[in-house]
Order: structure tokens, then C-alpha cells, then sequence
């Protein structure tokens, strides 16, 4: 487990195979989720609970002792002799946490996919960013009503990328394969709040990448694919340039992902040329176009 500044403050050592991925965790680590590509495996009490879930992407706890799970459906194939899972229809599982069972299922209309969760920080609902490489993408929400879980489609085309701390807005980035404009949605109405097309910025060659968050309520940072990152108003109104230069770097690092840790504050990996580094920057309350 790590703190703001990306910090360890706790460990747990599992005996979990290698080919093992986490894919969720308590705060306190009490409880941790894993997939070994065949089944999803529960960590709880001391003691492993497997899920009969092949290939999991994603895994969400859930208030009430649940679980959410995501994966596509398997299908073996031939090809010159040789077999090869294929990867089918995506299938949300909704799980009970302590024993392992699987209470319902849902289908996603969406083949060869990859999925993203985004969860809401107050409400139990779960964004799912359902990515199809250059085929788009499909948005959807699910929300659990006692053993029952229920998805629906609200954007198509577009990346879900994150919730304003208050969890009243949900920031959506553009598809590479379709429009170049980020968007702000109310939450739950899913009215569209505020847009800011790349053609506003009035830049040469300039667009939007897959990477945004929220900051606070009143802060959004984006990334862009040739000019680093923009911060922007709740309500989209582009503030300033975020130029980082880390003090052991002397020339200039490419942002891969962002992600907001507090107020002010995100973290970034960054390649400086020969290799990945997780960094962690604040933005001066003072100087809001510097970090």
C-alpha cells in the first residue's frame, strides 16, 4: 500500500504464482484480489477463495461483501493444428465477497475487449471503460441492487477517465480513432457540463490523449500528445501548461500516464529516454502554470 507521495506504508507477501495479477485491495490489505488467468482468487482471513473466472481484467469491492468482476468469455480455437483461446463476449460477474459465489451475470455487447473500471468514490456504481483498440470503445455503468447486478450503455467512442472527488462530474477523454474533444458529465444525469474541443485551442497539430483527472472539484489535468499537460477549470477552461523537469533529468521526459492523488497533487509515469519512472508532483497554490 502507498501514500500520496507513492511511499510504501504497508506490505503483504502472498504465495501466489507468478503468472498472478492483482487486480484489487482493501486500504488495510485485509482483503486482496488476484487472477491467475484461470480463476480469480480471494484473499481474505488467511485464506485463498477461488472464483471460477478465466482471464479477469478487472475486479471492484463493493459495499455489502460484494465483488465485481469483469472478463471476457473464452472460446478455444484451431488454427493449423494448433489451439488458442479466443476472446468472446464480455461478461460483468457479480461475486459475494466471502465465499466466492457468483450471484449474477451480465453481458456486455462488445468482443475482443479489454475492460477499465472507474468506480464512483460515493454512490457503489462502477464506470466500465470497455476498449476495442482501433474498433472504439463503449462506456457503461453497473449498479447493484441486492444479488442483481445491472449495466447500461451511456457513451460510445469516448475514454472514461475520471470522478471529481465529490463524485457529482465524471471527465470522459477522447477515442484516437474518433472526435478530439474531452467533456465533463453531471453525475448521475450524464448531462453534458461542459466540452472543450482540441480546435479551441487554436494550436497546430495539437490533440488530446486517453490520459485526464480531476484534481478537485475545480481542477482538471489532461494530457495532450505533442504539448504535455494542460490544466483546466471543473468547467474546462484551460488555466495553464504543466511543464515537468524532474532535477536528475536534463532533458525533457514524456508523460505516459497521470493519475490525481490529492488536491494539487498527481502522479505521472514518466520515460526519460531509458526507462519508466513512477514520480509524484504538486502544483504551487501560487504558480498554478508551474510544477
Amino acid at each position: 500500500m502507498l501514500d500520496e507521495q507513492l511511499q510504501p506504508i504497508q506490505r503483504l507477501v502472498l504465495d501466489v504464482p507468478p503468472t498472478a495479477k492483482l487486480l484489487a485491495a482493501t486500504p488495510d490489505l485485509m482483503t486482496v484480489v488476484l487472477t491467475d488467468t484461470r480463476s480469480v482468487i480471494i484473499m481474505a482471513a488467511g485464506r485463498p477463495i477461488a472464483v471460477d473466472v478465466a482471464a479477469a481484467d478487472s475486479a471492484t469491492l463493493l459495499p455489502g461483501g460484494r465483488l465485481l468482476i469483469t472478463a471476457p468469455r473464452l472460446e478455444r480455437l484451431e488454427y493449423q493444428g494448433s489451439e488458442y483461446d479466443s476472446k468472446g463476449e464480455h461478461l460483468v460477474f457479480l461475486v459475494d465477497l466471502r465465499w466466492g459465489h457468483i450471484l449474477d451475470q451480465a453481458v456486455l455487447d462488445a468482443v475482443d475487449a479489454g475492460v477499465i473500471v472507474v468506480p464512483h468514490p460515493q454512490d457503489g456504481s462502477v464506470v466500465l471503460d470497455v476498449g476495442m483498440g482501433q474498433d472504439g470503445s463503449s462506456i457503461y455503468v453497473a449498479r447493484v441492487l441486492g444479488d442483481r447486478v445491472k449495466v447500461e450503455l451511456v457513451a460510445e467512442d469516448v475514454v472514461a477517465a475520471s470522478f471529481a472527488p465529490s463524485g457529482d462530474r465524471l471527465l470522459l477523454m477522447p477515442h484516437p480513432s474518433f472526435d478530439d474533444e474531452i467533456s465533463v458529465l453531471e453525475w448521475p444525469s450524464r448531462r453534458t457540463l461542459a466540452r472543450l474541443h482540441a480546435d479551441d485551442l487554436a494550436i497546430e497539430d495539437f490533440a488530446f490523449d486517453l490520459y485526464g483527472c480531476f484534481l478537485s472539484d475545480q481542477r482538471v489535468l489532461v494530457k495532450t500528445s505533442e504539448h504535455g499537460l494542460l490544466l483546466c477549470s471543473g468547467e474546462l477552461s484551460p488555466l495553464a501548461w504543466i511543464s515537468l523537469n524532474p532535477p536528475s533529468q536534463t532533458g525533457d521526459v514524456e508523460v505516459e500516464t497521470t493519475l490525481g492523488v490529492a488536491e494539487d497533487v498527481f502522479a505521472a509515469d514518466v520515460w526519460d529516454g531509458k526507462s519508466f519512472s513512477a514520480t509524484v508532483w504538486r502544483i504551487p497554490p501560487s504558480a498554478p502554470d508551474a510544477a
